[in-house]
């Protein structure tokens, strides 16, 4: 096995991004701290070529300009599997934007591989075994250890070789245009404008089942929750679980010791922030009704006695393609899609085409039956 090096030091980065500035095809991977830390950041980076792996220690070089160079160049293809976090993170540390992508998680879906996760690949097409012990590791926390190390370097060292087999079957199965399409796409998404997010309480699995008031008390203890967080540089959760938040806004508490009693909420967390939590809990309690959060009523549409029978129709010739072509249906088309279609009602390719979230192969691989059901 390659000795792998830790690139820690700005000239041995230079050299290292100077090699890489001529390799057209490089495979990389990020290991961040978001499970640890409130604020998320990238605590190492691993690259390969095709003989190759480094392992790149962001904490302590001060300027990354040298990688974003190598990714956004259009001689550089970077392989990645699952990339869509990789390419946000990128994105929102460094502004960095990757040019050409290969995702080879998209491109096992566009074969219809049953198992798309990196360790299901590696054993089927190399008998390699991923050993991921260290998927939930702190990358930020100096020092790395050398089983660490290891672990991170397995990640790209045969994502190459990954490549090539994927993109064999592509080809074989004419579906290589539609990968194009894919990554195409996939390298725009974290620079396109986003929709209004939903604030972090209203993301909480459970919140949109809260009252208006409810709803008061958990933002007034989620904010208090991410200050502290944000203080402390610790995952929110590690603080306090959203279920204790959900708890505490449909049931409030009055004391420290009917705190101390709720699930979750153990005697560290009563003595380090009980109070803070209960004068939380109370400010979202004390907020005046036209204050209160409240949800944004679905779009309605036109009543359509017929959409129903259209939606059926269109799952049902979805399904018979993607038995027949040996795909998941949502590459045929998602439901959210189907939806969209049964209510566009289009008569053509060209008006199929305009709805937005279509791919061009969907419409013209799939489309003229797709009409038919409409």
């Amino acid at each position: 096995m390659q000795d792998i090096p830790l690139i820690a030091e700005a000239d041995q980065f230079g050299e290292l991004m100077s090699r890489l500035g001529q390799v057209p095809c490089i495979a990389l991977d990020t290991e961040a701290s978001s499970f640890h830390r409130f604020h998320e950041r990238i605590g190492l980076i691993q690259i390969s070529d095709r003989s190759e792996t480094w392992l790149i220690d962001p904490l302590t070089i001060r300027s990354m300009e040298p990688l974003g160079a190598i990714l956004g160049s259009e001689a550089s293809e970077i392989v990645i599997h699952d990339a869509d976090y990789d390419l946000r993170l990128l994105k929102r540390m460094y502004g960095f934007r990757v040019r050409h992508i290969f995702d080879t998680l998209i491109a096992a879906e566009l074969i219809n591989e049953p198992e798309l996760g990196l360790a299901s690949l590696m054993l089927k097409y190399f008998g390699i075994k991923l050993d991921k012990r260290f998927q939930k590791a702190d990358w930020c926390k100096r020092p790395l250890t050398q089983d660490m190390l290891d672990y991170a370097a397995m990640d790209t060292r045969h994502l190459i070789a990954l490549r090539d087999e994927l993109t064999a079957q592509l080809k074989a199965k004419g579906r290589w245009d539609w990968a194009m399409e894919e990554f195409g796409l996939l390298t725009e998404l974290p620079f396109q404008a986003k929709e209004e997010e939903l604030p972090g309480f209203l993301r909480i699995k459970g919140a949109k089942a809260l009252k208006p008031r409810e709803l008061a008390i958990l933002r007034s203890l989620h904010e208090w929750r991410d200050s502290v967080a944000g203080k402390l540089d610790r995952a929110a959760f590690m603080v306090l679980g959203n279920d204790v938040l959900l708890s505490l806004a449909k049931a409030p508490v009055s004391n420290l010791a009917e705190l101390a009693a709720q699930k979750g909420v153990g005697a560290s967390a009563v003595a380090k922030y009980g109070e803070a939590i209960l004068a939380a809990q109370q400010q979202g309690m004390a907020t005046p009704k036209d204050q209160w959060p409240r949800l944004e009523r679905p779009k309605r549409h036109p009543r359509d006695p017929q959409l129903e029978e259209r939606v059926k129709r269109l799952k049902a010739v979805r399904d018979k393609l993607a038995s027949e072509q040996d795909l998941r249906p949502g590459i045929v088309a998602a439901n959210h899609l189907l939806m969209d279609i049964a209510r566009a009602k289009p008569a053509t390719i060209g008006e199929l085409m305009a709805i937005p979230p279509i791919r061009r192969y969907q419409a013209e691989v799939f489309g003229p039956e797709l009409l038919g059901a409409i």
